[in-house]
């Protein structure tokens, strides 16, 4: 193996996910808390969650979606600024039909 390769985690039971999966839903978690709580990277617990809704998707059943993991860094402020944006936008244009239409009731 080479050093720019690094080992591969042993594979979770989808046993032992689902139930660490349901016990991060019951108490309200994101991916990222059942990811601390597996010992995994979020990029392989969600895709051992893609793996195994597919499957118990093919059986009848759905799994529940996780709480959303809050944005953080410069994402939320962009969020943040945008909708101020929108909304600045939707000011005025509000007072440009308001003058439109106070200059043809003349």
């Amino acid at each position: 193996m080479s050093d720019s390769q690094t080992p591969r985690a042993e594979a979770i039971p989808a046993v032992d996910f689902s139930a660490s999966y349901i016990e991060t839903y019951k108490e309200g978690g994101t991916i990222a808390d059942l990811a601390e709580k597996l010992e995994r990277s979020i990029e392989q617990v969600r895709a051992k969650r893609q793996s195994l809704a597919a499957q118990v998707k093919l059986l009848g059943g759905e799994i529940p979606k996780l709480a959303r993991m809050p944005r953080s860094g410069n994402g939320a402020t962009g969020y943040i600024e945008s909708a101020k944006m929108f909304a600045d936008l939707a000011n005025e244009e509000a007072l440009i039909e308001n003058v439109d239409e106070s200059e043809t009731e003349v």
